[in-house]
């Protein structure tokens, strides 16, 4: 198995800020703190999971990169929109799932 390096683009980082402010505004501070964790830890994932999942058919995804993977959260409300360049994985987008269609 490959092990890759995972950068994350501003724009995501700036997403899972959104996400947790959003999180804040309806619960509490720390229910975001463990949700931006959560999200946090599955893109941290990709770093070994990120050369075994196939290229994205999906449109949008393809928008960030022609050479676009998907990996969808655990809890299946999230997809972490990436793409592999050397032995990096470039997370590109967070997107809600009910954002994706064909």
């Amino acid at each position: 198995m490959k092990y890759y390096k995972v950068s994350v683009s501003k724009t995501v980082l700036a997403e899972i800020e959104e996400i947790s402010d959003f999180i804040i505004s309806i619960s509490t501070p720390e229910h975001a703190i463990q949700y931006k964790n959560q999200i946090i830890g599955e893109i941290a994932t990709l770093s070994y999971l990120g050369g075994i999942i196939n290229y994205s058919q999906w449109k949008l995804a393809k928008r960030y990169n022609p050479q676009a993977k998907r990996y969808i959260t655990k809890n299946k409300k999230w997809n972490i929109i990436f793409h592999i360049v050397g032995e990096y994985v470039i997370v590109d987008k967070l997107l809600p799932s009910k954002m994706i269609k064909g």
